[in-house]
């Protein structure tokens, strides 16, 4: 099962449960996160399943510059959780929450930064190398950005 079919199964069971009861406060925080996470999700599997196949620079510039401004929007929004914003310090807890969000921003921006060189002067030989390097990089990317978005909104096997 893909992590996509996880959050949906995911949501599914809690849209049953909300059926029944009213959602605590609590329970609100993941349905908006398994929303956003499935949208994330879905769209990098458009970009993969969108990637041209060809070896042409122009055209492959276009594709990776829509996917690119996307990645990097990523790592700057939804900067929030169930636990204050980036700029909350009620306490050690927090403290301590505040060091593993910088961590995981961090490592999200290496993985980017990462990339983006790679990209600088990528020229494919092959018609399929392009999407093939797409489908690595959106990869990467989206195991950083989930342990990032983790730090923020936890989602856990029983939810």
């Amino acid at each position: 099962m893909t992590m996509l079919e996880k959050l949906q199964a995911q949501k599914t069971a809690l849209v049953a449960q909300m059926e029944e009861s009213a959602l605590t406060p609590e329970q609100l925080w993941l349905f908006q996160e398994f929303n956003y996470r499935i949208e994330v999700f879905e769209s990098c599997q458009m970009f993969c399943r969108s990637a041209p196949r060809t070896t042409e620079t122009q055209v492959l510039g276009l594709h990776y510059k829509v996917v690119d401004a996307y990645i990097r929007h990523l790592s700057q929004e939804r900067q929030y959780g169930k636990r204050g914003n980036a700029a909350t310090t009620e306490g050690s807890n927090d403290e301590t929450q505040q060091k593993h969000r910088a961590a995981a921003l961090e490592n999200l921006n290496r993985v980017i930064i990462d990339y983006r060189k790679r990209f600088q002067s990528f020229r494919a030989d092959t018609a399929e190398q392009y999407a093939a390097a797409i489908d690595q990089v959106l990869h990467n990317v989206l195991i950083a950005w989930t342990q990032h978005r983790q730090c923020y909104v936890e989602i856990k096997k029983e939810d």
